[in-house]
């Protein structure tokens, strides 16, 4: 039996940490509230990354957390599993989710949430075979926001999904697919005859990925609210497959600033020393973007700051950059000297260490301090992105939900 999308939008939101934990009772829950009365709940089993019906944990290393619900009836024919993985928990006091979108989404070097998003789909569907003699599956995948992420990587790596849905969900990023599918690598080399994806342009790479995952994006697709922060953001190597986007709320509300792009045009030097100081959220991350005021420099900090995030993902553990960001939370000098020796010398080699230091005098650049001026007036912007607010869109009685198939904006398929 398919479940409707305002019922799986809902079973999706049960994997926060909102006192309401996904098990039987609370999917039975989230069913009676949609009047699905016809499911015999001796027909459901719940998987769960954290340990329910499988031998041992999966994630707590990385942060991933994902459960499966599999619906099996013989004799009605009904062999279906929905795959749910959680969006990014911003919680600096275990930070593994924003220590994987630092590294992960944005950088492209970690791959440990997809590494375990897929073991634990393949801990799952082996059970799930022995269970029903290998009888056809029928797989549905949804996540929000970081989730979202996850099951449309595993989703393209895996290659037989029927159905997947993104949620206010973050890109899936090509280094990581190139990373991970060894099919998609081959192809690459076979079409361009480069050995090193970093040698191809990235537009022709998009492209490339477009053309290989064609059947897997026929079954994606993505759900956001217009306006909401993520998908504004210009991640390099990272695009959205899939066949539509469905788009809820006002669609006048205006894109959220990117905050990886310096907006234009460029103030002159009397309007940036009128300015009083201001410190705010690059400052307090302590990530280091010491720009000039210009764009030239502007780019090139960025840069700089991706290239720090490389680093640093290459050469510390996913455990060990939460603990970092954890420290840096309440004092990014203490941070900086907890770091390894080994980090702190190639940051010195590569970046240098200026970057991170001058992070706390970031704001003194007009190019970040319009960036985050912007992000301060979209800030009622922020609620959007909850798996909440587009709940209450997708369900309030005469939404109108404006569907793509092709960018807005743009002449590009999503």
């Amino acid at each position: 039996m398919r479940l409707e999308n305002n019922t799986r939008n809902a079973i999706t939101a049960l994997q926060y940490e909102n006192g309401k934990q996904l098990d039987i009772d609370s999917f039975k829950q989230v069913l009676d509230s949609y009047n699905i009365t016809t499911i015999d709940y001796n027909d459901i089993t719940i998987y769960k990354s954290s340990g329910e019906n499988i031998d041992s944990p999966i994630g707590n290393e990385s942060g991933f957390d994902g459960a499966a619900i599999h619906h099996y009836n013989e004799e009605k024919g009904i062999n279906d599993v929905y795959y749910i993985f959680r969006g990014t928990e911003v919680d600096l006091e275990a930070a593994e989710d924003v220590a994987y979108d630092m590294v992960g989404v944005v950088a492209g070097v970690s791959t440990a949430q997809i590494r375990h998003a897929q073991r634990f789909y393949k801990t799952v569907e082996s059970d799930i075979a022995k269970k029903t003699n290998g009888d056809e599956i029928t797989r549905y995948g949804d996540g929000h926001s970081l989730g979202g992420h996850l099951i449309v990587s595993v989703a393209l790596i895996e290659k037989n999904f029927d159905d997947v849905r993104g949620l206010n969900d973050a890109p899936v990023n090509l280094r990581q697919l190139a990373s991970l599918d060894s099919d998609f690598v081959d192809y690459l080399e076979s079409a361009t005859d480069i050995l090193d994806i970093s040698d191809i342009p990235e537009e022709g790479l998009v492209l490339l990925a477009r053309n290989f995952y064609a059947a897997e994006a026929n079954t994606i697709s993505h759900t956001r609210v217009k306006g909401e922060p993520l998908y504004a953001q210009s991640i390099p190597y990272t695009f959205y497959p899939g066949a539509t986007i469905h788009y809820l709320g006002d669609m006048e509300t205006p894109e959220f600033p990117d905050v990886l792009t310096p907006r234009t045009p460029w103030p002159g030097l009397t309007e940036v020393f009128s300015r009083p100081p201001t410190f705010g959220t690059f400052v307090s991350l302590g990530l280091g973007i010491n720009a000039d005021l210009d764009r030239v420099a502007y780019n090139a900090n960025i840069n700089h700051l991706l290239q720090f995030i490389t680093i640093i993902g290459e050469e510390m553990t996913v455990a060990e950059l939460s603990e970092l960001i954890g420290t840096a939370k309440d004092n990014p000098w203490a941070a900086l000297s907890g770091m390894p020796e080994s980090v702190k010398e190639r940051l010195k080699e590569e970046v240098g260490l200026g970057h991170i230091v001058g992070g706390l005098w970031a704001l003194k650049n007009t190019a970040v301090y319009e960036k985050v001026l912007a992000v301060i007036n979209a800030k009622e912007q922020f609620d959007l992105h909850s798996i909440q607010a587009l709940i209450e869109l997708y369900d309030q009685p005469g939404q109108q939900r404006v569907t793509y198939r092709l960018e807005p904006g743009t002449g590009t398929h999503i």
